[in-house]
């Protein structure tokens, strides 16, 4: 349930507005100026504003800017009526993240609502993730010698080599294996595994409650493993399969604020001793603090892949492409390699928005997404440049390389309906211009401006076409 202000001096349809939304247990508040709906922002927690874009154009859009400054964070929904002259209403869509015109069915409401929520919430977790991640940044101040070597990176292999690394100079053994746990299967995968049969285990997996590994995994206990003969939590498959003979274990689960991340095992200790409380007290201390580096190499991961990723699509963004195709230009001029550019716009997406509006209209780029990801390998990019319009950049390919490609990607995108999974059809098909360094283009500017010039000659002589650029 939300709690959505209604700022309109309309009672009546304010008051229908109110109904609408309590139908779908949402709870509205009504405020009809400027002074009550500061109050209101002020006195409690709103999650959406839905204004009237009449009132919201007066005074030189003095409403939003109270609004804005009140809460930039509470997205707003403008509900615009042809009352609102034209100049107006490009004033007041430009900075905000919805709009419907007036009149609106219920439905149409509902979804400019719904993304509207769903805005704020991607707002909200992406705040906590990132004050999660300063709060684990401050915690690697506070650690010894060990926690500050294993946090000088937050590159995730180089984090898991240097806790491998220090593993083995404390305990010296035959065989060391970090396994983590995969949250979507509920497996344990061994991440890094050094000693004569590491390359072979790499490839193996233990459910939760198998074997030693997945015991430690399943009641986030260490363990010591005197004589795998007399244990019956081991699990001999991995052995049967690699050849190798395992006597003892010592294993300790890697958990950070009570999450169980993986564990770290070592196989059979050298010399005439087994494994003893000393290793395991060891083990534990070095664990504790890898746990902390590992999940900050995660969290550093994912923050930095949302910096990076469209938020609809799961592909890159506009930013990271402009970075992505200067580096590999640069690189191009360097070596004297050509590099090909991709410019697509997607036909008849209108269309699919006014029938379906707009939340289907995001289902269908981010199925056209995938459908472009599917084709598109690295060390190709490709990206969601905004709208309906995705670029692909190409090092190393040439002309011929990527028309070949721009069709294959036509086709894909032309072959099936969209929107199958939500029992609807529609088609979108692709306008796609290409520019080549050195042949048509000599800088990134030039690139896109020659590639995008060949998709709208595309566009005016009957869409659905891939064109190269003039020279």
């Amino acid at each position: 349930m939300a709690e959505i202000l209604i700022v309109d001096q309309d009672r009546l349809f304010a008051l229908t507005l109110v109904h609408v939304l309590s139908g779908h247990h949402h709870q509205s508040v009504l405020a009809s100026d400027e002074k009550e709906v500061v109050s209101i922002i002020r006195d409690r927690n709103i999650d959406l504003i839905l204004v009237d874009a009449e009132l919201a154009s007066r005074k030189n859009l003095h409403l939003l800017k109270h609004l804005r400054q009140a809460n930039p964070d509470i997205p707003v929904v403008l509900s615009i009526s042809k009352k609102v002259d034209k100049d107006d209403r490009e004033q007041l869509r430009s900075g905000l993240y919805d709009y419907i015109n007036k009149p609106f069915g219920h439905e149409e409401l509902l979804l400019a609502v719904e993304r509207g929520l769903e805005r704020r919430r991607l707002q909200n977790e992406n705040r906590l993730l990132l004050g999660d991640l300063k709060q684990r940044i401050r915690e690697l101040s506070t650690f010894n010698t060990i926690a500050k070597t294993l946090n000088s990176t937050l590159n995730l292999k180089e984090v898991l080599d240097i806790v491998m690394g220090k593993v083995k100079e404390l305990i010296k053994a035959e065989a060391w294996s970090i396994l983590m746990l995969d949250e979507k299967t509920n497996e344990l995968v061994f991440e890094v595994a050094t000693g004569e049969k590491g390359q072979q285990v790499k490839e193996m997996r233990l459910g939760m409650g198998q074997g030693v590994a997945g015991w430690v995994a399943q009641h986030q206990r260490p363990v010591i493993v005197p004589d795998t003969a007399n244990d019956q939590r081991f699990f001999k498959g991995l052995d049967q399969k690699t050849g190798f003979r395992t006597r003892s274990i010592i294993a300790t689960p890697l958990v950070s604020r009570g999450r169980l991340i993986g564990v770290v095992e070592i196989i059979n200790k050298l010399g005439d001793a087994s494994f003893d409380q000393k290793d395991l007290d060891l083990l534990q201390t070095l664990t504790d603090h890898a746990a902390i580096a590992i999940e900050n190499a995660r969290l550093y991961e994912k923050a930095r892949r949302l910096a990076v990723t469209d938020d609809l699509t799961g592909l890159f963004n506009s930013r990271h492409c402009d970075m992505f195709l200067k580096k590999a230009l640069d690189e191009a001029v360097k070596k004297d390699q050509p590099l090909s550019l991709l410019f697509i716009d997607l036909d008849h997406m209108k269309e699919v928005d006014d029938t379906y509006g707009h939340l289907m209209g995001g289902h269908a780029l981010k199925e056209v997404a995938d459908r472009i990801a599917g084709e598109v390998k690295p060390p190709d990019m490709a990206s969601r440049y905004g709208g309906d319009e995705y670029v692909i950049v190409l090092p190393g390919k040439n002309s011929r390389q990527a028309l070949e490609l721009a069709e294959i990607i036509r086709r894909r995108i032309e072959a099936e309906p969209f929107l199958t999974y939500h029992k609807l059809s529609c088609r979108i098909t692709a306008s796609i211009g290409i520019a080549n360094y050195p042949e048509q283009a000599g800088s990134t500017d030039e690139l896109f401006s020659k590639a995008d010039q060949a998709m709208y000659q595309v566009k005016e002589s009957g869409k659905n076409r891939v064109k190269l650029s003039d020279k």
